[in-house]
């Protein structure tokens, strides 16, 4: 981003001019003080950039700015030293409705977070601790806007004087013991402008020095007498509130609520307005209407300040006649962080040389944005943690790892659906309760459930080694009951039951955060039963077996179900041994996948492989040790995992179109998708000497939403087979 920070040394005084007057100081001699006073609103925040940019072009002399909410933050912006072209810039260019979420981009997780998010979508939940159940303070974290204003006021350290900015700056939060408005003056500037929006409900409030505080609105969102006591003598006040609207009669309860938080801050600006004198300037830009959310608004909010605020252009000359004269600090740059210490303040239970090693990853700390908020995220990833945090402070790069604001005992859950609509349907609930960090080199253990359709507990404990904690080991035991339906083409051979219990791990390295390798091996006996077929005499099946094999696998992808860019390999070779028999007998199975993801003209594109090989050296029974195919993007014309194979090769083609914008502080992305699948497997499980290519063609539409994808479609393939669907989970 472009910047016109100042350099030069922070805490020295003003420039000297003839009189030798601070601004906002109460000296009059040189003219009067004036204060910019910007309202909270959030994205009707545009409408005041666009106010800004006519008092920056009109060449206005601001003393002092105070803000609220979403006018701290632009108003901490522009008292830094942005212009407000460049704020201007900054509101919209950046996709605010992926900010405010917070969610860490894909390709910067861990490997072994993206394996796991792949069955659990939710994330986690909620916590539990002494007390019970410990739900989120916010729906929303705030370490995405964190970063992303760290980045822009990057040149302000951590311990800043709000006097000795460029403009002298009030950010006002709400004390949520009080009641009172805060003005923040010194500090973490990036942290008083995060209190200042902490939106209860939203994001949970922020903790500064012992204390815990929400968005200013709530105590004053027009902070026009703390302007006064700065000093002002003058106010130029921007205002975006709306009087709350007439009730109805049949209001919610949550209607209710906005109600009355609608009215405390309507009150409080009326409140503020009356100390309002016949020299200050009340501008209410907001002429379309903007509501608080509708940050892709931004271009037109910006426009829409810009026209109020050229109505006002005499009475603004008016007050540029009587002002003192502009002065600016020049601000000291910020030094190198190659150059500079790195200082960790660590409130987890992890290691400081673990953190300090995993963050590094062997190199210096460097300048990079990018690459430093990816090395943030990555630890975030890595540990569990609350917010990572990088400044600076006293000449030292500073690090900061909170634990995560729910525990060490964190929730998870999930949902897998299907249905065919001709009478096969499938659901599990996944539930998943994690420990983290288990010790102070990370890890955790956890404890799994599938509960549904197919039931399955699981304990498994994730150990990181080595000083970077690249390296781990991974146990789990487990058991499961998995029902099996079979079908060849149309007919319905049966529906079975496997039943499946023992131990697995392995023992690997990532590679960096693309990417895994590791040896597998395990031990588990396995039992297949009846539940209806038309097989004659069918005799319960059974076996304890072990295995032992390599896994290798790279991520790249930006999404798990509708990505538009990098690519996923997976390759998993394995020898499984028949424990019950008198001779050594084994089967070799190699199961390799891989899909890549691009986009053109607006439209994603999938290309998805897989082969797969049971080969039965001597004579195993090989019937328990299956791939499946059928169902959505595994030949979607068939149902549901009904063609169990010992061989086959699958190929596929996707393509597909995002109907709804980007962008929004809610976003609920929908999809429409055609896909073509090619298949070639054996005639029939039991003859895997002949094959047969099968053909799949589907259109379908999709949601990505909170809880996992959704998939509505219907498909036609080989066999004139036709298949309506429902997925909700995991499909590759």
């Amino acid at each position: 981003m472009t910047r016109c920070l100042r350099r030069g040394a922070l805490g020295l005084v003003l420039m000297l001019f003839s009189h030798g007057a601070l601004a906002c100081d109460f000296n009059d001699d040189d003219g009067l003080d004036v204060a910019l006073v910007l309202s909270g609103g959030g994205a009707k925040a545009s409408t005041q950039v666009g106010v800004m940019q006519i008092l920056d072009e009109l060449d206005i002399p601001i003393h002092c700015i105070t803000g609220t909410s979403m006018g701290a933050v632009v108003g901490s912006f522009y008292a830094a030293g942005y212009s407000a072209d460049e704020i201007g810039t900054i509101m919209t260019s950046n996709d605010w409705g992926k900010i405010f979420r917070g969610n860490a981009p894909r390709r910067d997780k861990s490997f072994v977070e993206k394996e796991r998010e792949e069955t659990y979508f939710s994330g986690n939940i909620a916590g539990i601790d002494e007390n019970g159940l410990k739900l989120p303070g916010g729906l929303s974290s705030m370490q995405g806007l964190k970063q992303f204003y760290r980045e822009i006021l990057v040149n302000v350290p951590n311990d800043a004087n709000f006097d000795e900015l460029e403009i002298p700056f009030r950010a006002v939060a709400t004390d949520l013991h009080t009641g009172e408005a805060k003005p923040f003056a010194q500090g973490d500037l990036v942290e008083s402008i995060l209190a200042s929006m902490a939106v209860p409900g939203a994001f949970a409030p922020r903790n500064i020095d012992g204390r815990l505080y929400v968005d200013g609105g709530i105590s004053t969102n027009l902070p026009i007498e703390t302007a006064k006591k700065m000093g002002a003598d003058i106010i130029i006040a921007v205002d975006v509130s709306n009087p709350p609207p007439a009730p109805q009669g049949d209001i919610s309860v949550t209607g209710a609520a906005l109600q009355i938080t609608s009215i405390v801050v309507w009150r409080g600006v009326q409140h503020e307005l009356k100390h309002l004198g016949d020299e200050d300037l009340l501008i209410r830009p907001n002429a379309i209407n903007i509501t608080t959310g509708a940050y892709e608004r931004s271009a037109e909010g910006i426009a829409a300040g810009r026209y109020i605020a050229n109505t006002f252009r005499e009475a603004l000359l008016q007050i540029k006649a009587k002002a003192a004269p502009m002065r600016r600090r020049t601000m000291q740059a910020k030094p190198s962080m190659a150059s500079t210490e790195l200082k960790i303040i660590n409130n987890t239970a992890v290691s400081d040389a673990l953190i300090r090693n995993r963050f590094l990853q062997g190199q210096n700390h460097g300048d990079d944005p990018t690459i430093k908020n990816r090395r943030l995220r990555d630890l975030a990833s890595f540990g569990g943690f609350g917010e990572v945090d990088l400044g600076y402070s006293h000449g030292a790069t500073v690090l900061t790892v909170d634990e995560n604001a729910l525990g060490q005992n964190l929730i998870q859950v999930g949902l897998n659906a299907t249905n065919d609509f001709d009478g096969s349907s499938s659901y599990s609930i996944l539930t998943r309760i994690t420990h983290r960090p288990l010790s102070s080199h990370g890890g955790d253990f956890s404890v799994s459930g599938e509960f549904g359709t197919n039931i399955g507990l699981s304990a498994e404990l994730y150990q990181p080694l080595g000083p970077t904690g690249r390296f781990f080991i991974q146990p789990e035991a487990f058991v499961r009951w998995e029902q099996r339906q079979i079908d060849i083409l149309t007919v319905r051979v049966g529906d079975f039951r496997a039943r499946k219990l023992g131990l697995r791990g392995r023992i690997g390295r990532e590679i960096g955060k693309w990417g895994v390798m590791a040896i597998e091996a395990g031990i588990d006996n396995t039992r297949l039963t009846e539940i209806v077929s038309i097989l004659d005499a069918f005799k319960p099946t059974s076996a304890d077996r072990a295995n032992i094999g390599l896994y290798f696998a790279t991520d790249t992808l930006d999404r798990n179900d509708w990505p538009t860019s990098g690519q996923r390999m997976r390759v998993r070779a394995k020898r499984t041994y028949d424990l019950a028999s008198a001779t050594i007998s084994s089967v070799d199975t190699l199961d390799a996948s891989w899909l890549s993801a691009f986009e053109m003209g607006g439209f994603g594109i999938l290309l998805n492989a897989r082969y797969g090989e049971n080969s039965n050296k001597t004579g195993i029974n090989s019937s328990l040790e299956t791939f499946s195919l059928g169902g959505f993007r595994q030949i979607s014309s068939l149902t549901n995992n009904s063609i169990p194979t010992n061989s086959f090769t699958y190929g596929s083609v996707e393509v597909f179109h995002r109907l709804t914008n980007s962008g929004k502080l809610i976003d609920l992305p929908f999809y429409v998708g055609v896909l073509g699948e090619y298949g070639r497997l054996p005639l029939s499980f039991f003859d895997i000497g002949q094959r047969a290519s099968i053909y799949s063609g589907s259109i379908y539409i999709g949601a990505d939403t909170p809880l996992g994808p959704l998939f509505i479609g219907g498909a036609y393939g080989s066999g004139d087979t036709t298949q309506f669907f429902f997925k909700f989970g995991r499909t590759f």
